[in-house]
């Protein structure tokens, strides 16, 4: 979030969109909701981009693009496998199931979620599978004369 505000306000601020430093905090503060707030961030600024006429708006529209793909390709799977040992792919369709469930709540929800399913499941399944590999059945055992 800290990383896309601040790309977001020094490209406005670049472009010359008045009010960048309060619409980048916005844009850092809207990334907390998956899918939806970075659509929904890129509004404002653009609205305002028209004050400075057509191609102030493209190049807005380009900035927050490229942020965008930085931060979706980038960041997020770096910061996601490190803090919570988490493929992208599950927290995207968690992030889809859930949305589509559940609206607005289901997705602010997903990531976490997607966690808690991802513990449990090494927790209860994987832990104990490994646990009945380590000690041998006594059939396996060889018995020599």
């Amino acid at each position: 979030m800290a990383v896309v505000g601040v790309l977001s306000t020094d490209a406005l601020y670049l472009i010359g969109v008045p009010g960048a430093l309060f619409l980048g905090i916005l844009t850092g503060l809207l990334e907390f909701v998956p899918l939806v707030g970075p659509i929904v961030a890129a509004v404002p600024p653009l609205l305002l981009a028209f004050v400075g006429g057509p191609l102030d708006v493209l190049w807005v529209l380009l900035a927050y693009l490229a942020i965008q793909q930085i931060e979706s390709n980038l960041l997020e799977p770096l910061v996601m496998e490190k803090a919570a040992s988490l493929h992208p792919a599950p927290v995207l369709v968690a992030v889809t199931l859930l949305g589509t469930a559940f609206g607005i709540l289901g997705t602010i929800l997903a990531v976490p979620t997607a966690v808690i399913a991802a513990i449990l499941v090494k927790k209860l399944w994987f832990e104990r599978l490994e646990e009945g590999h380590g000690t041998p059945n006594k059939t396996e055992k060889g018995t020599e004369a």
